[in-house]
């Protein structure tokens, strides 16, 4: 629930500590088993570290909200862009 936030109708996840492959894993994974499709976004931090993220597609956001919604708690709803 932490690591992560709603922007423009999209949930991103912040995977910055991950490899470039573990993000690729886990993106495949979550299409594999939820069917969530996702892209993978580049960022730089200030000190010029490459690091990458997990953007969830707004088309895959009512089935990202069905799989995690019983977990979340309700502060945090709005990363999933729910009121």
């Amino acid at each position: 629930m932490g690591d992560g936030y709603f922007s423009s109708r999209n949930t991103i996840i912040c995977t910055d500590n991950f490899t470039y492959e573990e993000v690729l894993k886990l993106k495949e994974i979550l299409y594999v088993k939820f069917k969530i499709v996702s892209v993978i976004m580049k960022r730089i931090n200030s000190n010029a570290k490459i690091m990458w993220r997990i953007k969830i597609d707004k088309l895959s956001m009512n089935n990202l909200r069905e799989i995690v919604f019983p977990y979340f708690i309700l502060e945090m709803y709005y990363k999933l862009g729910i009121k």
